[in-house]
């Protein structure tokens, strides 16, 4: 399979640079060229048809979003990532359908999981591979956004996710939770093995926030997760998978003992 060719638009040099140094760890990756603004940026994606675009947003006196109607038309549409340091344009990103929102300094795991999603994206959707994603670090970043507001946040305090459909409810611990069009098999192939732990079909949790449990019956027992207001309630399967991670030594801070 060939490169991906791809072009780097940033109006700071060094941040090309620095791209281009990271991207160039990846043998699935051709940097065929870079712009540093918009004007020369259509220009370079005309003459260089690529197959994907790094885009800044901010380079004054332009905006990123504002080459999007001056790139070649499907099929030659090129996937859009965004790279940026203002995580507040992640809404306008997404609306747009970027296939991923990176934020400066980019995280080479972080990277990685692009890559990965790009490679994925170029093959049928029955000959994707299951692993193509990378797991990242609890100290990794990642942005989450609905319509109303965005959010970015470490791995670390993301403290459970609920399955909805293709979409998923994402607590975090002290800041609420988003919606978020990610799946929970997606989150599972994303988050760190032994720091989360999928309990049943439509729930994550993050074992080591978890701070109280209470045994309502045989079949019921309610759990509070540090920093979520509302306490969990688990079925008899999900609480026995939790007890059996607790008891393999998952958790890697000391728990209350599980009732």
């Amino acid at each position: 399979m060939k490169p991906l060719r791809t072009l780097l638009v940033d109006d700071e040099r060094p941040a090309r640079r620095r791209l281009a140094e990271l991207l160039a760890r990846h043998p699935a990756i051709e940097v065929a060229g870079e712009a540093d603004g918009v004007a020369t940026a259509a220009a370079e994606a005309a003459r260089l048809r690529p197959d994907v675009v790094f885009l800044d947003i901010e380079m004054p006196p332009g905006n990123g979003l504002d080459l999007l109607p001056l790139l070649p038309p499907p099929p030659e549409l090129p996937a859009i990532v965004f790279v940026t340091a203002y995580e507040a344009f992640a809404v306008q990103a997404f609306e747009v359908s970027a296939l991923d929102y990176l934020l400066k300094p980019v995280h080479p795991d972080r990277l990685a999981l692009t890559v990965d999603r790009l490679l994925a994206a170029r093959l049928p959707r029955d000959a994707r591979p299951p692993d193509a994603a990378h797991t990242l670090p609890l100290d990794a970043r990642v942005t989450l956004g609905d319509r109303q507001m965005t959010r970015t946040v470490e791995v670390r305090d993301i403290a459970l996710i609920h399955a909805l459909g293709a979409y998923s409810r994402v607590s975090l611990r002290g800041q609420g939770s988003l919606v978020v069009l990610r799946s929970i098999s997606e989150w599972e192939t994303l988050l760190p093995p032994g720091h989360f732990e999928r309990i049943d079909r439509s729930l994550i949790v993050q074992p080591a926030l978890l701070r109280t449990t209470e045994r309502l019956s045989r079949d019921e027992t309610l759990v509070t997760l540090d920093g979520v207001p509302a306490r969990l309630r688990l079925g008899r399967a999900a609480s026995l998978r939790l007890r059996k991670h607790v008891a393999a030594g998952g958790i890697r801070t000391p728990l209350p003992r599980l009732a």
